[in-house]
């Protein structure tokens, strides 16, 4: 929860190699992928090599079903041998023993949780300069991963948020490899870019995306959305006055929706999606 609340940038050794290995490893990963688990979507798994993502026909096949997409094995393993990543994101969903983690997380802080998982091969990295707009545990399990962070930060980040171009790479506030069973607390909005430094790296990114104001904004603007009135489309009013007239509605009712909020409800509804 400090880590959280003061958004500092940690770095840990770890006491153990395998210490992370019985979250997920890459053994157990291969075998969700060749029971058919993944790819649950391609937005959820991805091929990718600093930012270039291979087209899905390469890689996939038809289930024997006929219904939906599975990984071709062999094909896949290919493309990981001439240094493409492997990038899954929410891989909690399916292994039970990261489930349970970030439910007692999210018990605990009341935010979203999610788990990714990247594994890198070859030289390089999964993806060019960039940041998170939530707050990262990164996990290392197996291999060796260069990190290297930039800055200045991008202040308290959100998801949708156009990001502000990349700060130059002279300005290194970190480089260090991380070995298995390393931390690293990467606040939300670090610059930062990582390059395999091992055959074969996977870790793991716990992912934080905590609740903030516009949230409140938009859970209001969606209460408001089924209010007959609201949806008029404004250019087919007939004159001056009616615009008037319906501007002061607009006040009335976002006023009396907010002056109605009550946090706790909230909180309550963003725990529950």
């Amino acid at each position: 929860m400090t880590l959280l609340r003061e958004r500092k940038l940690t770095f840990l050794r770890g006491v153990g190699a395998d210490r992370y290995s019985a979250l997920m490893n890459w053994n157990l990963l291969v075998q969700m992928i060749e029971d058919g688990q993944h790819p649950p979507g391609l937005a959820e798994f991805r091929l990718i090599k600093e930012g270039q993502i291979p087209p899905p026909d390469r890689w996939l096949k038809k289930k024997p079903s006929g219904e939906g997409n599975m990984v071709d094995v062999p094909r896949f393993m290919a493309f990981m041998d001439h240094g493409f990543s492997l990038s899954v994101t929410r891989i909690n969903d399916y292994a039970p023993h990261l489930k349970d983690l970030t439910d007692s997380i999210r018990a605990t802080l009341r935010e979203q949780i999610k788990v990714g998982a990247i594994v890198t091969t070859g030289t390089g990295g999964a993806f060019r300069i960039h940041y998170d707009p939530e707050d990262l545990i990164i996990l290392q399990v197996e291999g060796r991963k260069r990190w290297k962070i930039f800055g200045p930060p991008v202040v308290n980040p959100i998801v949708g948020m156009a990001p502000p171009p990349p700060p130059p790479e002279d300005t290194l506030l970190f480089d260090e490899v991380l070995e298995p069973g390393d931390f690293l607390f990467l606040p939300a909005g670090n610059w930062h870019r990582c390059e395999n430094a091992s055959d074969r790296s996977l870790h793991l990114g716990i992912f934080f995306q905590p609740p903030n104001g516009l949230d409140v904004i938009k859970s209001i603007t969606a209460q408001l959305l089924s209010e007959d009135e609201l949806r008029l489309p404004l250019t087919r009013l007939d004159d001056a006055a009616n615009l008037t007239a319906f501007e002061t509605d607009i006040k009335t009712r976002a006023i009396e929706r907010i002056n109605k909020l009550d946090l706790s409800a909230f909180f309550a509804s963003f725990e529950r999606q």
